[in-house]
């Protein structure tokens, strides 16, 4: 009679050393799958930079020559906000800025950073040498993921505007 009850005891504790097996195994399954997103968020963030540095880079040297360029966003991104490079706005324009998107300008003040994302995003954006066409900054919606710009060169900056031409937001 005891040998059975025994059993059963060893068979419960078996059972409980299982589930508990089983729950640390999906919880290091969710952990591992969190960090797979978070960075692959981070490698398009990255990616979304280096095509802006890139294609800016190349088209500021050609003087004169417009190029529509369609860049791929983050995903979750509703909006791409562009500020001239850092001490390149007037006083109307920076006050403009200001009141219009305070955290922006705080961030932009410091010089580490002049593209925003909509929702924010932890890593600074910074491409020296551009300019943008309208008041010193332009935010343009994200469409299926994308943002189309009108990039002119001008021998030493990128001009930006939206493409199509239209009134920044």
């Amino acid at each position: 009679m005891m040998n059975k009850r025994a059993q059963v005891i060893g068979q419960v504790f078996m059972f409980i050393l299982a589930g508990i097996l089983f729950v640390l195994i999906l919880g290091y399954g969710y952990k591992a799958i969190m960090s797979f997103m978070e960075r692959g968020e981070q490698v398009q963030l990255l990616d979304f930079r280096n095509q802006l540095d890139s294609t800016f880079s190349i088209i500021k040297r050609d003087y004169g020559s417009v190029q529509q360029v369609n860049v791929r966003v983050p995903p979750k991104t509703e909006q791409v906000c562009f500020v001239n490079t850092y001490n390149d706005l007037t006083g109307a324009q920076q006050q403009a800025l200001e009141t219009r998107y305070p955290l922006f300008a705080s961030a932009w003040s410091t010089g580490s950073e002049n593209i925003f994302l909509i929702p924010r995003q932890p890593t600074p954006i910074l491409v020296k040498d551009i300019q943008v066409a309208s008041e010193g900054f332009c935010c343009i919606a994200a469409v299926n993921g994308r943002v189309s710009l009108r990039v002119e060169g001008t021998g030493n900056k990128a001009l930006l505007a939206p493409w199509p031409p239209e009134t920044c937001k």
